[in-house]
């Protein structure tokens, strides 16, 4: 039972950084990039993350220390719609897990709303992780359908007596996980994040007197989650909360945060992720970063 739930915490770590961790635009707000699950952003970015924790141990022996690097890229087809890939290598200590790649993941991603006053953007995608794709022991035999929702809202509009609290977003995410092969648990990935933008306090509320670097400092702490729906382990929640910040500049961010296990199937004591994204859409607009499909943006 232990050892079933060290690997799936490591399959949780896994899954949560197999994404698209663009930032998205709307009205005065930047949301930038989480480390954890893709914001509702219809970019082309390239990112890389780390992700170190240690895993729940085995009665008698040290928790083992898993690390997790991931690759993800995404691409505008139109000015709504991109398509992303990305995988991840994985290695823990002492050989607690089997060392490789995990499935390639693909996802494509239509946004369905914009609000520009309202600071709001609702995103549509489809991902999946493709079976037989991984390096064996760490990718699986079957893929795993995710049909998944993504939000982004700013506070932007609160009235004026309520204004230091402008700067303040959350972002999440919703998605069941539909394995392709029979027996094989479902799952329903869900997150949260809440984010304080100094950018956004400097620039649209009033000037505190921050100076470079901390002017573009994101201070945030995310919720992943992973519940499982079915098999043994139905009504398992696995997830972190992990506080943190991101520095965005203009052509790109970078991201630190802890990660603390909100049960013992999660994980054991403190771990860290550090993400770096390249926004290709700023640095290349013209060329890598334009949409292969330009057409003109409908008023959302």
């Amino acid at each position: 039972m232990r050892i079933r739930l060290v690997l799936l915490a490591a399959l949780a770590l896994r899954c949560a950084l197999v994404a698209a961790y663009a930032h998205a635009v709307v009205g005065m707000r930047v949301f930038p990039g989480t480390l954890t699950f893709p914001d509702p952003g219809v970019t082309d970015e390239l990112d890389l993350n780390y992700a170190g924790a240690a895993l729940s141990p085995v009665p008698g022996e040290s928790a083992p220390y898993a690390r997790t690097l991931a690759l993800s890229d995404s691409k505008t087809l139109t000015p709504r719609l991109a398509m992303s890939v990305g995988t991840d290598y994985q290695y823990a200590s002492g050989g607690a897990l089997p060392k490789g790649f995990g499935n390639l993941a693909l996802g494509l991603d239509y946004r369905l709303w914009k609000s520009d006053s309202q600071e709001t953007l609702v995103t549509g995608a489809l991902n999946e992780s493709l079976g037989n794709t991984g390096s064996h022991g760490v990718g699986t035999t079957y893929s795993v359908f995710s049909p998944t929702l993504l939000f982004g809202r700013g506070l932007g509009d609160l009235p004026s007596a309520w204004r230091d609290l402008r700067p303040l977003a959350i972002s999440g995410i919703i998605a069941p996980n539909i394995p392709s092969a029979a027996g094989i648990p479902k799952s329903l990935t869900w997150g949260l994040s809440v984010q304080y933008s100094l950018p956004y306090l400097q620039s649209y509320v009033r000037d505190v007197g921050l100076r470079a670097p901390f002017n573009n400092l994101v201070p945030l702490v995310e919720f992943p989650m992973q519940t499982y729906t079915s098999g043994p382990y139905a009504g398992q929640t696995l997830g972190t909360i992990n506080p943190g910040v991101v520095w965005i500049g203009h052509y790109g961010q970078i991201g630190i945060e802890a990660t603390l296990p909100i049960n013992r199937a999660s994980g054991h004591g403190l771990g860290v992720i550090l993400g770096v994204g390249f926004y290709f859409d700023d640095i290349y607009p013209h060329t890598l970063g334009a949409p292969l499909f330009p057409t003109t943006p409908e008023p959302l």
